[in-house]
């Protein structure tokens, strides 16, 4: 079979200097998409853009002998993207993969806040029989309607027992088309209960707020969708006048760096928010600095192989918090842009940290489209908390944010609920300072 080399040209201008990085996920690289999609074509795509996107390139060598090693093999758009993640092992990086067609639509989907499911948020650990717990039932979403309630205990979906199932598992059984039925059978009290629901579309809210007395519980699930800000803006806007704030990062497994930065903004007048060592596709690595001054936001990029260096500046989100207390609750979930976030708070001496140690991945990706409608994404940049602290790689190098409190989460309580001991805690602290 011909060896065929990939449709692959990266679209300079989006590296010019003077142009903010664009960073995760929003890089675009330019394709010149064929009528006709050659399956060997999209894995050829995904090996050279790895090579030049990818930050860790001592992998390089071993890699050139792979760009035909699978030519025989590769039939379709699905064989494509299983060789490719097959060659990524080499890397020994869990966060660099290609997703297949119907994966992107998930991940797209993620990211603009819409899915298709039931509306139910697990807990981060199984209970002691390894069965997945539901932390939060979404309001008026499919498993509200249908009753299901917070605390109750997965068993069953559509009669298969999930004993032995990982999450991801579990997720796959329940997730669905739109207007289909799924029968969910939950332990409740001691008792079996089954629940006939059905799927629909789901829009998933990042931020939720809680008034407890003086203090505004500020809960930020994750920063991946585009109006995470906004719904921060809006959550502050609406508790202006709480004396305190509490900003819960448990469970938040990141997002787009720029909705972290942004979100720093709101609480903080000036200062280093962080710093980003990037690989420039094909030419070396960057580093982009970012600060806040009074009225604006100053990026400065450094070119390490020219040594030249670039400023821009671009208006910032106002601070909200208007010097208020505020502590930071995080566990060992918080991880990527949520470790950004609570490591400048607390390197700025902005927020109080209580917790546990956060996840330590200190890493970021380029989220790449590829032919055939696939993605690609890469471990691309490190990130730098102001200290100079780096949390690690979430692999073999797991660092994180130490908290300034280390407080457990006693097993078998939510958090959230009455018997949480993270959030009292910090209730507790804030008492005292605004006593003071």
């Amino acid at each position: 079979m011909s060896q065929k080399k990939a449709t692959f040209a990266v679209t300079p201008r989006l590296f010019v200097p003077h142009r903010r990085p664009i960073i995760l996920p929003e890089a675009f690289y330019g394709f010149r998409r064929p009528r006709t999609i050659d399956p060997q074509d999209v894995y050829h795509a995904v090996w050279e853009a790895v090579a030049g996107l990818a930050y860790d390139q001592s992998f390089l060598t071993q890699w050139s002998g792979l760009a035909h090693k699978y030519c025989d093999q590769i039939r379709t758009v699905e064989d494509a993207v299983r060789f490719a993640n097959e060659a990524l092992a080499l890397l020994d990086d869990p966060y660099t993969r290609v997703l297949d067609p119907e994966k992107t639509g998930e991940y797209n989907d993620e990211r603009v806040g819409t899915l298709v499911g039931i509306g139910v948020v697990f807990e981060g650990d199984p209970d002691s029989q390894g069965n997945l717990v539901i932390a939060r039932v979404l309001e008026n979403g499919p498993a509200d309607k249908g009753g299901l309630k917070a605390a109750d205990v997965l068993l069953k979906v559509d009669d298969i027992p999930l004993a032995g199932k990982d999450r991801k598992e579990v997720i796959d059984l329940i997730t669905g088309e739109e207007g289909t039925a799924v029968k969910i059978t939950v332990s409740r009290d001691g008792a079996e209960v089954d629940h006939d629901i059905v799927r629909g579309i789901i829009n998933v809210p990042t931020v939720r707020t809680e008034r407890l007395g003086k203090v505004a519980y500020i809960k930020l699930a994750a920063f991946m969708q585009d109006d995470t800000v906004d719904e921060m803006v809006a959550a502050l806007t609406e508790q202006a006048d709480a004396d305190a704030y509490i900003i819960g990062l448990r469970y938040n497994p990141g997002g787009q760096v720029m909705n972290c930065i942004r979100t720093a903004s709101l609480f903080l007048d000036q200062g280093e928010i962080v710093s980003i060592r990037q690989r420039v596709p094909f030419r070396g690595y960057q580093k982009t600095t970012y600060r806040l001054a009074a009225d604006r936001l100053v990026t400065e990029i450094v070119d390490e192989d020219s040594g030249r260096t670039y400023t821009q500046e671009m208006p910032r989100e106002k601070n909200l918090a208007d010097g208020k207390p505020v502590v930071v609750l995080v566990d060992n979930y918080s991880a990527s842009a949520s470790e950004m976030l609570a490591g400048a708070l607390k390197d700025l001496g902005r927020a109080t940290i209580v917790g546990k140690a956060t996840y330590g991945k200190g890493i970021g990706q380029t989220v790449q489209p590829m032919l055939g409608d696939t993605t690609l994404i890469v471990t691309s940049l490190r990130y730098y908390n102001p200290s100079g602290h780096w949390v690690g790689d979430g692999h073999n190098n797991k660092y994180g944010v130490t908290p300034h409190h280390d407080v457990d989460l006693p097993e078998g309580v939510m958090a959230g609920s009455p018997e949480d001991a993270q959030l009292n805690f910090a209730l507790e602290l804030i008492g005292k300072q605004l006593a003071g």
